[in-house]
Parts: C-alpha cells; sequence; structure tokens
C-alpha cells in the first residue's frame, strides 16, 4: 500500500498541496483527477520519492520514505515504474536500450537475457520485435506511449505510475492505452496509479477516482460514484463545465 498523511508541498509560494490524505490499496487502479495545476503530478513525485513533502509523511509498503537516506530510498524506488507524459525516450537510444536503461540500474540481473526481456516487454505492450531496433524518431506518438510502458514494466515493478497517459493521442490510440493500462494490471498484478484530464480514460480503467483541488482531496469512490455524486465540485469537473464552484482566473483583456 501506498499512503499521503497530511501531505503538503510548497514551491516559493506556490502552495500546491495543502494536507494531502491518500491510500493506495495493493492491486488496485487509482485514478486521480483535477484541474491543471491542482498538485497531481506533485502527488506522483512524493510517492515515489523524487520530490520530498515539506510537512506530513508518504508510505510505502509500510516503510515512511519521506526522511529515508538516499540509498534506502533507491531500495524502495526500486519497486516503481514510471510512465510519463510524453513517454520520455532517450533519442539518442534505440527503442531496446530505452527499454533496458532502467534494468541496468534496478536490476543488473535481468539483462543475461536482455533480447528476450525485450521481445517480451515489446509483445506484452502490442508491439513487434523488430520495433527494437528503431530510434524514437521513427516512431508514432502512440508507439512512444507503449515503448514508455514498456520500459516502465521492464524491470517487473510493484507499482506503476502513469502521468496523462492519453494526452496527445487520438481517442482510438487513447483507447488502446486504456486497453494496456487494463492488461498490465491484470497479467503482471501490479497497483498503478493514474493522473489523468481524460474521463473516459478514468471510468474505464480505474478501481477508484480521486480528486484534488485547492490543494487537499475532496472526493474519492469509484467510477459509478463518481458519475452520481452529489460532489458540486466533482460534477463540474467530469462535465466539463464551465459554470460552477470552480473558477479559472480571468485575465485583463482576454
Amino acid at each position: 500500500m501506498i499512503q499521503l498523511q497530511d501531505a503538503y508541498k510548497s514551491f516559493g509560494s506556490n502552495h500546491v498541496l495543502r494536507g494531502v490524505d491518500l491510500e493506495v490499496p495493493d492491486g488496485q487502479t487509482l485514478t486521480i483527477i483535477g484541474g491543471s495545476g491542482t498538485g497531481k503530478s506533485v502527488s506522483l513525485k512524493l510517492m515515489v520519492g523524487l520530490l520530498r513533502p515539506d510537512q506530513g509523511r508518504v508510505y510505502v509498503d509500510g516503510v515512511e520514505i519521506s526522511r529515508l537516506k538516499e540509498d534506502k530510498l533507491f531500495e524502495v524506488q526500486k519497486k516503481f515504474g514510471f510512465l510519463f507524459q510524453g513517454a520520455a525516450l532517450f533519442d539518442s537510444l534505440t527503442v531496446a536500450e530505452n527499454i533496458l536503461f532502467g534494468v541496468k540500474h534496478l536490476r543488473p540481473s535481468l539483462m543475461r537475457q536482455a533480447d528476450v526481456l525485450v521481445k517480451k516487454k515489446l509483445s506484452l505492450v502490442g508491439l513487434k520485435p523488430e520495433v527494437a531496433r528503431l530510434k524514437p524518431a521513427e516512431l508514432s506518438g502512440g508507439m512512444k506511449k507503449r515503448v514508455g510502458l514498456a520500459r516502465a514494466i521492464a524491470h517487473e515493478p510493484k507499482y506503476i505510475l502513469y502521468d496523462e497517459p492519453t494526452t496527445g493521442l487520438d481517442p482510438i490510440m487513447a483507447d488502446v492505452i486504456n486497453d494496456l493500462i487494463l492488461e498490465v494490471q491484470s497479467k503482471l498484478n501490479v497497483t498503478s496509479i493514474v493522473v489523468t484530464h481524460d474521463m473516459t480514460s478514468a471510468y474505464k480503467v480505474s478501481s477508484r477516482i480521486a480528486m484534488l483541488y485547492d490543494g487537499r482531496i475532496v472526493f474519492v469512490g469509484s467510477p459509478e460514484e463518481t458519475q452520481t455524486t452529489d460532489n458540486p465540485l466533482v460534477k463540474q469537473f467530469v462535465t466539463g463545465s464551465s459554470q460552477g464552484p470552480i473558477q479559472m482566473p480571468v485575465r485583463s483583456g482576454v
């Protein structure tokens, strides 16, 4: 289980998280929704230890990571795979080299069967073995996302974090990625945390959905409860209405 307990995080005068309490039970897919700048990606980075909270605690499998020394934190981070919003592939490396990049540092013992590992992970994300020799510039947006996912699962993590996995994709390819998230969760028995604005994706892949607003979690429920809740913040967000308690700042002259 991953737990955030009363987590605060600020960047200068920008108070992003203001006391976040959240639990992610093993085996579930939790999706975090909310407007831009509400702290969704910051929450992911706290979970994996890329950022430390200013106040509060972060637990991974019962271990408080928010105050761990770097060597101990690295051991916990081996449990995580991360699919970045833009896939974040290394342009100078082949697909195979991208997939194996984390394995070399996190699970070097798996490098003994590197070619088999690459083929297996490419197959799991629906790509043919010959893709392994290509460079990222030769891939479509959807293929880059798949390779990014193959890299995220290559070292066999327990937890996978997805930062806007369907952003920039057409509706059909976005649904392909949704299916892959479900398939990976089922076949590898991983726990997944997804950050997204895409409610179609959230409804499809989630066990539970949590909403961040004003630096706090204001709702946690099933996809069905998210669609039927009376919470005005959630109702406005999922319908995409400009009318409601969530108001975007209006700049002069716009």
